[in-house]
């Protein structure tokens, strides 16, 4: 069997899910996010480079008229595989180079990687929906409206008028919204490296993934509260934080993913 990653022979068949289920894996999420921050502090530098390089990418497929939303759906999630396929060269000390970022455009990744990713909003849309709108209904009716308000308003005087709307309902509304997409993304989370390190489809890739954090749900939560959390905070401070935030949140997924798997 050809190793998907590298082209190569594999130092040792993949396990199948079923085989690293049985054998009753650990989820130690401190240890995971300690793992992916030491990959990122030894190659700081490059990482940092590419963040620049995803976020404007971001910025500039995003401010195309017309097809902006669309671009950035096809391009946003083999550009944010490029951390785990840097890593995962970094993981084996082999050779690496910037351009091994941009592994999630190769063969049959962009595809499935789109896919997941299409699949992954369209879940989280679909759970918050049914977690909200059954009892803020009202509420987000109210604050639609209001927001129709600031057509025309300058950036500063629209900023202080969305400010002035927050009550309770609304904050509350926000939290079981934030609630059910991370339930929903945390049985996604896997799936990305299942296609770039395995090659799977994105419907083999996110039955995986949901098989895996299935059995360890709570703790999968958990970790992926954690690296929520490191976003945040990275977000706290003034967005530069994000430069490194954004690569120890993916960077410590990969190692997730390498630790349980044994890839």
């Amino acid at each position: 069997m050809e190793d998907y990653f590298t082209g190569g022979k594999p130092a040792k068949e993949p396990r199948s899910v079923d085989d690293i289920i049985s054998s009753d894996f650990q989820v130690n999420g401190i240890a995971f996010l300690r793992k992916g921050l030491r990959y990122f502090s030894d190659e700081f530098g490059i990482y940092v480079a590419f963040t620049l390089v995803y976020i404007a990418l971001s910025m500039a497929l995003g401010a195309l008229p017309v097809v902006g939303d669309l671009s950035g759906m096809l391009a946003g999630p083999p550009l944010v595989a490029g951390f785990a396929c840097y890593m995962r060269l970094q993981s084996r000390n082999e050779y690496r180079e910037f351009s091994n970022f941009f592994g999630g455009f190769r063969g049959g990744n962009w595809p499935s990687l789109v896919s997941v990713g299409i699949s992954v909003t369209l879940s989280m849309a679909l759970a918050v929906a049914l977690a909200v709108l059954p009892f803020f209904y009202d509420t987000i009716q109210v604050l639609v409206t209001e927001l129709g308000k600031t057509q025309g308003m300058d950036q500063e005087k629209a900023a202080e008028f969305v400010i002035g709307l927050y009550n309770p309902q609304i904050g509350l509304a926000a939290l079981v919204a934030a609630l059910a997409a991370l339930a929903i993304l945390t049985l996604f989370s896997l799936a990305p490296l299942f296609v770039v390190y395995r090659g799977y489809s994105a419907f083999q890739a996110i039955g995986a993934s949901w098989k895996l954090v299935s059995k360890k749900y709570v703790a999968f939560l958990f970790f992926n509260v954690l690296l929520w959390s490191v976003l945040i905070f990275g977000l706290l401070m003034c967005c530069v934080g994000l430069l490194a935030a954004l690569p120890i949140y993916y960077l410590s997924l990969a190692s997730a993913y390498e630790e349980i798997t044994g890839d």
